[in-house]
């Protein structure tokens, strides 16, 4: 228990960063989080990536995509039920530089905003990434080679980033 307990305190905030990246919504990141860190504690981890934290990032994605399969059509909250609750720490100005950014990740195909992620904001090695993702290393360079591309096409259409 006292090893996932050092491996939550050490990457939960890599993985929380990664899971809204990849969903784009924080409420159903620390959801995915939650569920990637009790599938490592009800099940016995065989790790295939050289590094804990890859291992749980492959966990955090499965969980999103297995969502993703079972996800019924969102309905937004009428304004009157929303939170009130103002983040003091962020300005608007910031808040609407992280809502482009998170928009323009989610138009990149999954496979390649999710090799992105891994490669960009959690620094790991291609190789790493491709045994997260299960592909190939020359696959993972392609994926995130790609979603560089696209997401340089969409910052000169929209003015995104």
């Amino acid at each position: 228990m006292e090893e996932i307990e050092r491996l939550y305190r050490r990457h939960a905030p890599a993985v929380l960063r990664f899971a809204t990246g990849l969903c784009g919504d924080r409420s159903r990141a620390e959801d995915i989080v939650s569920e990637t860190f009790v599938r490592i504690l009800t099940r016995s981890p065989h790790i295939e990536t050289r590094t804990a934290l890859a291992y749980l990032l492959a966990v955090a994605r499965n969980v999103f995509l297995g969502r993703a399969r079972a996800q019924r059509p969102e309905v937004p909250l009428p304004d009157d039920l929303r939170s009130h609750v103002v983040d003091p720490a962020a300005s608007l100005d910031e808040r609407a530089d992280l809502h482009a950014v998170l928009r323009a990740l989610a138009a990149l195909p999954e496979g390649e905003r999710a090799a992105l992620l891994l490669r960009v904001d959690h620094e790991l090695s291609y190789e790493d990434v491709a045994a997260t993702l299960a592909i190939s290393v020359n696959a993972a360079k392609v994926r995130v080679h790609r979603a560089r591309l696209r997401l340089a096409a969409i910052r000169g259409q929209k003015g995104l980033l």
